[in-house]
């Protein structure tokens, strides 16, 4: 198996293979991400792909995911990436599923019947960084996208029956935009229905402090409004099926559970840890 560059990959695909098929990632202008920033985006040859997925042949039954990396591999044109899955079934026909990184961009640009191909060929989740439900906010960082982007991309991959884990940003509004950022983004989710959420919080570093809101300097928000967001945001979800969780490494206090079985839990642990601190 050939890596170009640092290989990111969610936490929960820990013990999948990960398999490069891009190299960064198709946007790359995110502001506050730099994952990416080193690398100049291009698509891997296809004997490049099917190379590594033939490497990986004598380790079969040690893992029962692929996660196809690098930042955006929706932005695969759909031949390729059903070439690419095709492949992958035939040399490991048991696997529980394929999973990736995916822009809304990149989703709406796929007709209905791709995706659906894309489900009948083993793609069973994507990766969705929501970030902030704000289009204030969204434009902000350049995400490049809209709130009802994500929405519509949401419904798309839902309709294909592709589950969807979303990423949002704690902080990501400064403290200028926090009510809005979180509430906002609640009402997105919301809308979106995501079975997998998780929440991580924007830390110093990196091009955070290049952007403005409404002509004011970005301010990070300290650590107890990170928690009072992580609460209000808990308050205002309506989830019918969700894991959530924000026990990421960026995060000043972890909790996760289902939603909304646990959300009374969640609100409570949440809320001793704004009682018992100043700071953390």
């Amino acid at each position: 198996m050939i890596y170009e560059g640092t290989i990111y990959r969610p936490p929960s695909e820990a013990d999948s293979l990960l398999v490069q098929v891009t190299v960064g990632c198709s946007w790359n202008k995110c502001a506050f991400c730099g994952m990416y920033k080193d690398k100049k985006y291009r698509v891997r040859s296809l004997e490049e792909v099917k190379a590594d997925l033939w490497s990986a042949t004598p380790y079969r039954g040690s893992f029962q995911r692929v996660f196809l990396c690098d930042g955006d591999a929706f932005a695969l044109p759909t031949p390729f990436l059903t070439e690419v899955l095709e492949e992958i079934r035939r040399l490991f026909p048991d696997l529980d599923g394929v999973r990736i990184y995916a822009s809304a961009r990149n989703v709406l640009a796929k007709e209905p019947r791709e995706l659906a191909a894309l489900t009948k060929l083993g793609v069973d989740m994507a990766y969705l960084g929501l970030e902030s439900g704000s289009d204030k906010v969204l434009a902000a960082v350049n995400k490049g996208i809209t709130r009802q982007e994500m929405i519509d991309a949401a419904a798309a991959l839902r309709g294909a029956r592709i589950k969807q884990s979303v990423s949002i940003i704690s902080g990501l509004g400064g403290e200028t935009l926090s009510k809005e950022h979180i509430l906002e983004t609640a009402d997105a989710l919301n809308q979106m229905q995501p079975e997998y959420l998780g929440m991580l919080v924007l830390h110093e570093g990196g091009d955070a402090g290049l952007y403005h809101f409404e002509g004011e300097s970005f301010r990070l928000p300290p650590s107890r409004l990170v928690l009072a967001e992580t609460r209000l945001l808990l308050e205002r979800l309506e989830l019918n099926s969700c894991y959530f969780t924000s026990a990421h490494v960026s995060n000043y206090f972890h909790v996760k559970g289902s939603l909304p079985r646990d959300k009374r839990r969640l609100l409570e642990q949440i809320g001793g840890a704004l009682d018992s601190v100043v700071t953390i």
